[in-house]
């Protein structure tokens, strides 16, 4: 049993990049397909169980905390761009960039499980927990009502994708 809410406390961190990128497109009011979130939650729970096979198999060649890094630095590097060009989020190569960015953490969590020889049941799990935080931060993001937001939400972005970059660095 404890082994289980550890595979699902994982898959929770993972999502949190999903629960705040959903955040962002609700809070512009972007319209996204569920066939999209559904597609990007299956291919993280393919990169999870892809990068545990990788870490049963390869033993520790790679750190978790490099992988973090990079993807911490290619976050930040989006914040950036963002606050300077303002990314059009509604693009469909826009959501392959952030289904990319989102599972380069999944990689190194998914063989670092590998490494533990944890179950594969985490790929699915993750899958499924990504696909509702991406839900569930559209809604939340659709929902915000606060005048400060709204008037500041070109910003927001940026913001949050620097901060999740940051999280990455420093967590």
């Amino acid at each position: 049993m404890l082994a289980f809410i550890l595979l699902l406390l994982l898959s929770m961190l993972i999502s949190m990049d999903a629960f705040a990128i959903g955040f962002l497109f609700g809070l512009k009011k972007i319209r996204i397909p569920l066939i999209v979130v559904a597609m990007i939650a299956l291919f993280s729970a393919f990169v999870v169980f892809f990068s545990m096979g990788i870490g049963r198999f390869i033993g520790e060649l790679i750190p978790t905390s490099i992988i973090q890094t990079i993807a911490g630095l290619l976050l930040i590097g989006i914040a950036i761009f963002n606050f300077l060009y303002d990314l059009p989020l509604y693009r469909r190569s826009y959501f392959v960039m952030i289904a990319l960015l989102m599972n380069v953490d999944s990689l190194g969590y998914g063989i670092q499980a590998g490494l533990s020889d944890r179950s594969f049941w985490f790929a699915p799990m993750t899958g499924i927990i990504i696909f509702a935080a991406f839900i569930v931060g559209i809604i939340y993001g659709h929902e915000i009502k606060n005048r400060f937001i709204i008037r500041y939400m070109t910003y927001i972005p940026s913001i949050l994708f620097l901060l999740l970059g940051l999280s990455k660095l420093l967590f």
